[in-house]
């Protein structure tokens, strides 16, 4: 019985390990990537399990890219979108693995930086 006082101790326990685990399965990774014009793909960043990404160009000589995220373990790919100005671009993604965020810049800056946010 949940009033019970014997079960209270048992009970804070649970609820700390519970808040515990959740803690420790929240991770963000991001880096500003720089990336030569024409070189291809590069990669950025590399996280377990995304559950969202998010991607920016900084400046316009950077214009067009592409990104993809590329699961290397099986040559997996999620992507390419393909972007010609500076708003951030965010995905929900529910992907199991390692995925690495990969950027190919199309511009004639060279190179061009990138802001990569993975979670």
């Amino acid at each position: 019985m949940l009033g019970d006082s014997r079960h209270l101790p048992r009970l804070c326990l649970t609820a700390v390990a519970g808040l515990l685990a959740l803690a420790g399965s929240a991770q963000a990774a991001s880096t500003n990537c720089n990336v030569y014009a024409s070189g291809g793909y590069a990669n950025c960043l590399s996280l377990g399990n995304p559950i969202a990404e998010q991607v920016k160009a900084f400046h316009t000589s950077g214009l067009p890219y592409r990104f993809q995220l590329s699961r290397f373990s099986d040559g997996a790919r999620w992507g390419y979108w393909q972007y010609s100005n500076l708003d951030y671009h965010v995905f929900h993604l529910a992907l199991a693995g390692t995925w690495t965020a990969q950027v190919d810049n199309l511009g004639s800056g060279s190179p061009s930086a990138y802001y990569v946010e993975m979670q």
